[in-house]
């Protein structure tokens, strides 16, 4: 599969002066590809685009960034990248939809970034360091909704929180030192916890 996505047709020019991230995020959720679509206002080496697709499910988003990236005919080789985020979320069975998935992203040189138990922790990381153990994403939302009036799944968050964005990085971080600290190795046992990060520092270290 990997081998296709970074074919190119015959005889046709190369279309970019930048790489390429492919963000895919469960078909509900336009929060992801929202914010990180925003990062194009940085003068960045890479272009951020957002993959299509409707499914809920792990494995069906891995899927569905596949499709996208055949699409956009992405170069895997040549520095393009697929980025796939998905929450723990605490639904039954979850566990293995999960394995299942970032087994299937090893597989196709998918990069999966994890938020436990959903992404909106990424945001309250920006306003506050905690290591609260939530019982529901409803929980998490809530709790960001006093720092983040009338937020919604699908509201645009980029500008209001661009400037807080380095202290989010060490929250984040310090975060991980914690479970790494109480031996929690597991990435689907970190709660709470966001890899969100990671990519977000790529995107910033490459600034013109």
């Amino acid at each position: 599969m990997v081998r296709k996505v970074g074919q190119k047709k015959r005889g046709k020019v190369s279309r970019k002066t930048k790489k390429i991230i492919l963000v895919g995020a469960e078909g509900k959720n336009q929060t992801e590809r929202k914010y990180f679509k925003a990062f194009n206002q940085v003068q960045s080496e890479y272009k951020i685009m957002a993959g299509k697709g409707n499914n809920t499910d792990p494995v069906g988003v891995v899927e569905d960034l596949l499709k996208s990236a055949k699409q956009e005919e992405l170069d895997l080789k040549d520095g393009d990248m697929l980025a796939c985020f998905i929450d723990v979320d605490f639904k039954k069975g979850r566990d293995q939809e999960l394995r299942a998935a970032m087994k299937l992203a090893r597989q196709n040189n998918i990069s999966v970034f994890l938020s436990n138990p959903c992404f909106e922790i990424w945001y309250l990381l920006h306003f506050r360091y905690s290591t609260k153990l939530y019982g529901s994403n409803e929980e998490v939302i809530k709790e960001l909704g006093s720092y983040i009036s009338d937020y919604s799944k699908s509201k645009d968050v980029y500008d209001l929180i661009e400037n807080k964005i380095d202290q989010a990085l060490l929250n984040t971080k310090r975060l991980e030192s914690y479970h790494l600290e109480n031996g929690t190795n597991d990435r689907l046992k970190k709660l709470p916890s966001t890899e969100a990060y990671k990519l977000i520092e790529m995107i910033l270290e490459k600034r013109h």
